[in-house]
């Protein structure tokens, strides 16, 4: 029988250990995926796996959720596959500490009070957040999305195909500016007519200062229906 010994990872900060073996050592996405058992590919790189960009991120971005969520999600977890919680949790399931570099390449760790439920990438252990929720965050961060330019191009090129994903996940979300932006983008530039797009007008704010890209400046130039400064 073949002997096999265990290392730890030291791409991790501490506590990941795995087998030393002359196969390779897995990808940066699924070492990640395994090792916290709570993140998932997200934001620009989400983008690129979805074939929504043609941008190829060196970074890699992944999303976990904040430490007291993450606890109460590790909890439960340990709870349901053991049916029991043990005094301390952690000495069986640990939040590892990301380095700056995960098998070569750089990784980029974004922590959300607002996780949400990723789907597996087929044939991997790799988690991505869907891609409507894509959508949403391309909205709300756009940017770690590639910038508001890119994603007004992503939008207008991809938005119409994933409809039934988008219109969901967008009216799912607490931020009232992401509907806002996502009723202008499909309504002024898309022509879509759609009952659930047409009822987040009721969000638009008069008098305000809310902008298409919340990183340009504000510009006197605005949608009359989404009171939006188009600054792009």
């Amino acid at each position: 029988m073949e002997r096999q010994a265990i290392a730890e990872d030291r791409d991790f900060r501490s506590g990941v250990w795995r087998l030393v073996q002359s196969t390779k050592s897995g990808s940066a996405e699924e070492v990640a995926c395994i090792a916290d058992p709570f993140c998932y590919v997200s934001h620009l790189s989400a983008m690129q796996r979805y074939g929504l960009s043609d941008r190829n991120p060196t970074a890699l971005h992944l999303t976990t959720p904040r430490r007291p969520i993450w606890n109460q999600m590790r909890d439960g977890k340990i709870a349901e596959e053991l049916a029991l919680i043990p005094d301390d949790p952690a000495t069986l399931l640990a939040r590892v500490g990301f380095k700056e570099k995960l098998r070569r390449r750089p990784v980029v760790v974004h922590e959300t009070s607002h996780p949400t439920k990723p789907t597996w990438v087929r044939g991997e252990h790799t988690r991505i957040v869907p891609v409507g929720q894509t959508f949403v965050d391309m909205l709300s961060e756009p940017a770690l999305c590639g910038g508001m330019r890119h994603v007004l191009d992503v939008w207008e090129t991809h938005a119409a195909e994933w409809l039934e994903q988008v219109i969901p996940a967008v009216d799912a979300s607490d931020a009232k500016i992401v509907k806002v932006r996502a009723g202008y983008i499909l309504t002024e530039r898309l022509d879509v007519d759609h009952p659930k797009v047409a009822a987040w007008q009721a969000y638009a704010q008069r008098g305000g200062s809310r902008k298409l890209d919340p990183e340009a400046p504000y510009e006197p130039v605005y949608s009359e229906n989404w009171m939006i400064s188009l600054n792009v």
